[in-house]
């Protein structure tokens, strides 16, 4: 018989389904299942993905020890390996080329190798980065597959779905919502793991959620300063169930046209309703976003960099 999902296990029966769905994907225990391209609307295992970076995951087993390797990446673009625990605690983020030894406080834990896409529509830029992607390297000592307990999914999805409406009520998510055992806060961190799993750590990236009108017949427009940060920012635009809904979804540095003040201004809506306007996003009901700051600066991380509301655009 499943066991039925509560608050007590949600986390961890959250994990274990992301975990399975990696695993599956990449073929194995201690293998990557890598996105080579920019996320498909058709190819989501999580939610709130991103289209800002390519990226991946692979669940690897540490009972007889385990290393990862970071390639080197000489162009000066972003890339990353976080490591995550079975519980959603973060192990570590690294950025050092070489080879790492985890040390994990759970037997499985998950890698999520991350680089830079500057240009999602750029197919030079796609195969470079997916080149660099699949450099990412896994070594471990056991491969015993994962293997959850028999979840009742259906009692875990519908805590997700109680989680995530409390979720979108944040504007900026409180860094303890991620972190290492004993740092995290507990009474919250549910709150991560519903909406935005895999979520990074605060000194690594901020994310700025915004929730706009709900109808999506009209447009919305806003002009944005851009957020101070070390390594890039991206705006991605999600659906009422925190998925892509199109591949007109996400704005970058590279791809961004700005006003002659250096801010930029964005149009959220159809073509039809907003013309050839640059910066335009397409939305469907119950539309939102993430503002995503990498390596952010001092004014995303006190909060005083804050999101302006939009207005209904009308040509």
């Amino acid at each position: 018989m499943s066991e039925t999902v509560t608050p007590e296990t949600y986390i961890r029966a959250e994990v274990d389904g992301r975990f399975g769905v990696f695993q599956q994907r990449a073929g194995g225990v201690n293998e990557f299942y890598l996105i080579p391209r920019p996320v498909p609307t058709n190819e989501q295992p999580v939610v709130r993905m991103n289209r800002d970076t390519l990226y991946g995951g692979g669940v690897i087993d540490t009972a007889d020890g385990a290393r990862v390797f970071v390639p080197e990446v000489t162009d000066g673009r972003y890339a990353s390996l976080f490591l995550i625990d079975n519980d959603h605690y973060v192990l570590d983020v690294i950025h050092e080329p070489g080879w790492h030894e985890i040390s994990s406080t759970t037997r499985y834990c998950c890698a999520v190798p991350r680089v830079e896409l500057k240009n999602m529509h750029d197919e030079d830029e796609i195969a470079r980065v997916s080149e660099i992607l699949h450099r990412f390297a896994i070594d471990a000592g056991s491969a015993e597959p994962f293997a959850a307990p028999d979840w009742d999914w259906d009692s875990m999805l519908a805590l997700r779905a109680r989680y995530e409406q409390e979720f979108r009520t944040f504007a900026q998510y409180p860094a303890g919502w991620m972190g290492r055992r004993g740092e995290a806060d507990d009474a919250t961190r549910h709150l991560a793991a519903a909406g935005a799993w895999g979520l990074f750590p605060e000194r690594e990236a901020v994310y700025i959620n915004y929730t706009g009108p709900r109808d999506a017949s009209k447009a919305y427009v806003a002009t944005y300063e851009v957020p101070p940060c070390d390594a890039f920012w991206s705006i991605a635009v999600y659906g009422a169930d925190a998925f892509f809904h199109s591949e007109n979804a996400t704005l970058a540095p590279a791809t961004t046209t700005y006003n002659e003040d250096g801010t930029f201004t964005v149009y959220f809506g159809s073509a039809d309703l907003v013309g050839d306007k640059p910066n335009r996003l397409d939305i469907s009901d119950g539309w939102n976003f993430l503002l995503r700051a990498y390596r952010p600066g001092s004014d995303v991380l006190d909060r005083a960099y804050v999101l302006p509301e939009v207005t209904e655009y009308t040509p």
